[in-house]
């Protein structure tokens, strides 16, 4: 059995969840925001189950875990009293010793995986140890230190966000997006707010194209993402518009990158990941980060991708294959 373990608003989870139900796939969907309206959990004989609906289960009938994207346990209606936060506490010391009793390489990814890879400094390290381009990089509240790195790179630098790319309100919602923007000339002439926080720029990469490469265990699904500015260059994040004006084609991997791919997975024992990298415009490919549990189902419905048989033929798997 194929265990998801998401939330109800996962809409890639429900594009998964249409195939494998047409592909006659026993799995089922434990979404953690309205888990605990739905669920039982039992623990007799030093043996954990837990019933959804009408069905139990063992730990020993999970074959495989797709963890998505699980959000906080909650009770519906919220309920915010010590004494509910104490049930959920609860319900999640429970959860997890059910979890706990599924091994690792049947997980994809395993929670613990994601964190080792989720933290984007430590990622650029290891890509640089494994032989990747990696741009030069610069973390700092130090604004002499940004104007000599600004100059060292002749004002081709860019700025990003280190950890999550939006800003959110006080109830969750997105108030407004950060993408990768150009450092420009002016932009130095106030530094002032560079102080409140440890703040990420890179060496600008001019680009022909981005590359995203989805990898599920030995399988790699690589699409090359085009997004020309009115120039004819390469735009600096092809996330803006909403990707309307996006184009995406299958691109071939080059062996060299493929191995250090691998090594990387093998590292953070990962065996889904999504890839950023780019084509340099001299042909050369550098990378720039990963997500350990990264958007695909737009590539499949896109670009021709089919990254959701290849998650299939893992889930069929009873070990890992990496």
């Amino acid at each position: 059995m194929l265990l998801i373990l998401t939330s109800s608003g996962d809409v890639t989870a429900d594009y998964l969840a249409d195939i494998l139900s047409r592909e006659r796939v026993d799995f089922v969907r434990l979404d953690t925001d309205q888990l605990v309206q739905r669920v039982r959990i039992s623990y007799e004989g030093f043996e954990p189950r837990i019933q959804l609906d009408d069905r139990w289960i063992a730990p020993g009938d999970v074959k495989s875990i797709w963890y998505r994207r699980p959000e906080p346990l909650c009770f519906e209606p919220p309920d915010d009293s010590p004494e509910a936060r104490f049930a959920l506490s609860e319900w999640s010391e429970c959860l997890e010793g059910f979890f706990a009793r599924v091994p690792p390489e049947r997980w994809i990814n395993h929670p613990t995986a994601n964190f080792e890879a989720s933290h984007k400094l430590e990622q650029l390290h290891l890509a640089q140890t494994l032989g990747f381009n990696v741009p030069d990089t610069l973390v700092t509240q130090d604004t002499e230190l940004m104007r000599r790195f600004f100059a060292k790179h002749h004002g081709k630098v860019i700025i990003k966000p280190v950890s999550q790319g939006q800003v959110e309100e006080s109830d969750g919602s997105a108030k407004s997006l950060i993408y990768t923007n150009l450092v420009r000339e002016e932009d130095l002439l106030d530094l002032s707010d560079l102080e409140r926080c440890p703040t990420f720029f890179q060496q600008f990469v001019p680009k022909e194209s981005d590359v995203r490469i989805t990898v599920v265990d030995r399988e790699m699904h690589a699409v090359r993402l085009l997004a020309k500015e009115p120039d004819g260059t390469q735009r600096c994040d092809v996330r803006r518009n909403n990707m309307v004006d996006v184009l995406g084609e299958m691109v071939e991997i080059p062996p060299g990158i493929v191995t250090k791919i691998r090594g990387m997975m093998r590292r953070y024992r990962l065996r889904f990941g999504a890839i950023d990298m780019a084509i340099a415009t001299g042909g050369e490919w550098w990378f720039f980060e990963i997500n350990p549990n990264g958007q695909w189902a737009w590539l499949d419905m896109t670009t021709g991708t089919d990254i959701a048989r290849s998650l299939l033929h893992a889930f069929s798997q009873s070990t890992a294959v990496v």
